[in-house]
């Protein structure tokens, strides 16, 4: 594989056994994805982004070579969490990231798949900031009902705390009223808008479709985000579980790396027919399943839609279950020209901005055979 010039910058180097490379966007970055992992703390460098893919299945149902849906955004060095399915603290072990040192958390929403590995990442948290004796809190953003996950999450770990804080010193508050203090603080977002900023990131958020078939009492109860973040080095936009949307089209208007999920949608009938043939599900149930695929989530032409309407930069594909990563590639590129990147557990992307110049895109060695199965220009 040779050498690509491209047009515009955007993504770098990465950490990964190099992948998946490659996006144009309107000022010079290079996109270089993705590296091995390190066993180091990989917290990144300044001057530039990067998503780091920690667990990238569909669920809920667990599966032995991939973690449920949870993705890292690191900018300048700082990290910020998108979703905590399970084996979200594993994977941050694998590839040398200090839990403790993500002070905010995003929820797109709160079904099982992405929000059950909560309760790890903080127990985790909880232990490290104590060994310190540190008093930063840890900020958690979500939809309604993100302030109840995060006390019963809470509440559930002290289990596990509550005898060693009996020990003089043990734990840095100790036990005040028989409790424990919680660093955690929850935020909940009510609507589309503006949710949270700081010096390093403005993020935008969007109720999407993905609860489309709830009642519409249930819907004022339960919401579903996509996210639109700006970095000094470029938009990233997280669709979250979503259906097709003109809201999420909207957000994500000239992102230049859109994170969509992605489905098989000949797969999702196969899956559902065997649960509904092995469990005897009535038809009503088995056709109600097959509805929330339909219409819940993104098949291949849709998620291409997607980025052909918004004008996107790059695709890379997430929340997926794939039997070969380059079918759904190929098949999403009908639908949009642009670079599209089949993301695996671990996979690392970077952006950097550098100004006035022209980067070349190239594999490193050895890497060519397994970067040209997963992506396509």
């Amino acid at each position: 594989m040779g050498c690509r010039i491209l047009p515009h910058p955007w993504f770098r180097v990465p950490w990964r056994k190099f992948r998946d490379l490659a996006v144009a966007t309107a000022a010079a970055v290079a996109l270089i994805a993705p590296a091995k992992a390190q066993t180091s703390s990989s917290l990144g460098a300044p001057d530039r982004t990067e998503i780091l893919f920690l667990g990238t299945a569909g669920g809920p149902p667990l599966r032995p070579d991939r973690s449920e849906p949870s993705t890292l955004l690191i900018v300048d060095g700082r990290p910020y969490l998108i979703d905590c399915g399970i084996g979200t603290m594993q994977r941050m072990l694998k590839a040398g990231i200090p839990s403790e040192s993500i002070k905010t958390i995003f929820f797109t929403h709160l079904h099982a798949d992405h929000d059950l590995g909560l309760a790890d990442v903080m127990a985790n948290d909880f232990l490290q900031l104590n060994a310190v004796s540190s008093r930063e809190n840890i900020d958690i953003y979500g939809p309604p009902q993100t302030k109840e996950l995060v006390n019963a999450a809470f509440h559930y770990l002290t289990f596990g705390f509550a005898a060693f804080a009996a020990e003089p010193g043990a734990i840095r508050a100790g036990l005040v009223n028989g409790e424990l203090t919680s660093p955690f603080v929850a935020h909940e977002i009510q609507g589309d808008g503006l949710v949270y900023q700081d010096n390093k990131i403005r993020v935008t958020a969007a109720e999407n479709s993905h609860y489309i078939l709830m009642s519409a009492e249930m819907q004022k109860q339960m919401k579903s985000y996509s996210y639109r973040i700006e970095t000094p080095h470029g938009v990233v936009v997280f669709t979250g579980d979503t259906g097709p949307s003109d809201t999420v089209a909207r957000l994500a208007k000239g992102a230049d790396v859109l994170v969509t999920e992605v489905q098989d949608i000949d797969q999702a009938t196969r899956f559902v027919n065997r649960l509904a043939a092995q469990d005897h599900w009535p038809a009503k149930r088995a056709a109600a399943m097959m509805a929330h695929m339909r219409q819940a989530h993104l098949n291949e032409q849709e998620a291409g839609d997607l980025a052909t309407k918004a004008q996107v930069k790059a695709v890379v594909l997430d929340h997926y279950n794939p039997v070969d990563p380059v079918v759904h590639v190929a098949r999403v590129k009908k639908y949009f020209s642009g670079p599209v990147f089949a993301s695996a557990d671990l996979d690392r992307y970077c952006l950097r901005t550098r100004a006035g110049l022209t980067l070349e895109l190239k594999a490193c060695s050895g890497s060519d055979q397994h970067t040209a199965r997963h992506r396509s220009d």
